[in-house]
């Protein structure tokens, strides 16, 4: 079969947004999937994100793509409470697992006939009647699921929710990681707890796709750092506060660093504002990151909880910045440097304070061996 005569139906989880380390997993999917034949995307739309589903539509990068959107409900109140804590499926699954958006998907798979049905993570299947995948479709674990409702922030009614949730979450994915015809990983690392989850011995390790974004880095400044985040996910908070407390003061003294990403109350700024040789520079435009990106002499992801592979580890490596990442969220292998000791970490920085005193990650062999991997997962046989 040619590229021109796949018709691939994609379901996914969450929108396609381009400013959040999921929501550019799955635009870069759909991205990709749109060169490989016609694809139609079944997506979940609330209403407060209805203006950044209209963008997604309109960027140039997923051209052709036909959208399906899926509709948010939600009962208010004290019933719509316990309907979500007494219900059988995860509260942020529940909303969506209506019967139009599953009439909506039935009837779309019917007049396209899809020649590849692709489901993303756990949550896609609220859009699935009797959240059942129909047989041959393809899974793509984007997180072992279960892992990342876990609740690391200080508001105990998230605590809670969390709690309930988490039997619920495993439940589901159990099942759909069982009855999916195949199952891909985003991360190596997480290929034998889904086979474990699923009684399967076949998860394929299918790396996270993200074009190469090549930048001038001729323009890097010496004993700088940059480090992407948001403060609005509470694992980044957490990562966030040990990497300065106790890894940024063994640090060379030269070295500045810059934080940028969204803030929450203020919190990063103050933070920030705690430590010296620490700038806050606020949630960025794209071509603005792309120029701190160019400028730094090296990345840090300094995760340190949660779950999933980390977006802004593959955000610097696609534009050929270095990267120093702890060794709990190195995703990728020994060619990125890590470490969780503070003290092993900080001298993994100070010896890429100076740009081009150390070999470059080959981002483009990493990117053609996802696509290989990809079009295996997706059409092999």
């Amino acid at each position: 079969m040619t590229r021109s005569e796949h018709r691939i139906l994609c379901v996914l989880p969450g929108l396609p947004e381009t400013n959040t380390g999921g929501g550019i997993v799955l635009f870069e999917i759909v991205a990709h999937l749109a060169t490989t034949g016609h694809v139609e995307a079944m997506v979940p739309v609330p209403a407060h994100l209805a203006a950044e589903f209209e963008a997604v539509k309109r960027d140039p990068a997923l051209a052709g793509v036909v959208w399906h959107p899926l509709a948010e409900h939600r009962t208010p109140g004290l019933r719509g409470y316990m309907t979500r804590v007494l219900g059988a499926a995860p509260a942020d699954v529940a909303k969506y697992a209506v019967e139009e958006n599953r009439v909506a998907l039935e009837r779309c798979r019917a007049a396209l006939q899809p020649t590849v049905e692709l489901a993303i993570s756990t949550w896609a299947l609220a859009a699935y009647r009797d959240f059942a995948l129909p047989e041959g479709a393809r899974l793509y674990m984007v997180n072992v699921d279960p892992r990342i409702v876990t609740y690391f922030g200080r508001s105990l009614k998230r605590k809670v929710a969390a709690l309930i949730d988490r039997p619920k979450v495993a439940r589901l994915c159990r099942r759909a990681v069982t009855m999916a015809g195949r199952v891909g990983a985003i991360s190596a690392a997480d290929v034998a707890d889904l086979n474990r989850l699923g009684h399967r011995q076949d998860v394929a390790y299918v790396p996270p796709l993200m074009r190469p974004r090549p930048l001038d880095r001729s323009r890097a400044e010496p004993f700088t750092v940059l480090i992407t985040t948001n403060f609005t996910y509470p694992p980044n908070v957490v990562s966030l506060e040990w990497f300065l407390r106790d890894c940024w003061p063994l640090v060379d003294s030269r070295a500045r660093l810059t934080v940028t990403g969204r803030d929450e109350a203020d919190g990063l700024a103050a933070l920030c504002g705690a430590h010296p040789r620490v700038t806050y520079a606020g949630c960025v435009s794209a071509s603005e990151l792309d120029e701190r990106f160019a400028r730094a002499a090296v990345a840090v992801n300094p995760t340190r909880v949660g779950s999933g592979f980390q977006v802004k580890l593959l955000d610097a490596l696609a534009r050929g910045v270095p990267v120093v990442s702890t060794q709990f969220s190195n995703r990728i292998g020994p060619a990125v440097p890590s470490s969780d000791d503070p003290k092993a970490l900080a001298s993994l920085i100070d010896e890429r304070l100076v740009p081009g005193n150390k070999p470059a990650f080959d981002y483009d062999a990493f990117h053609r061996t996802a696509i290989a991997a990809w079009d295996a997962f997706l059409h092999g046989r």
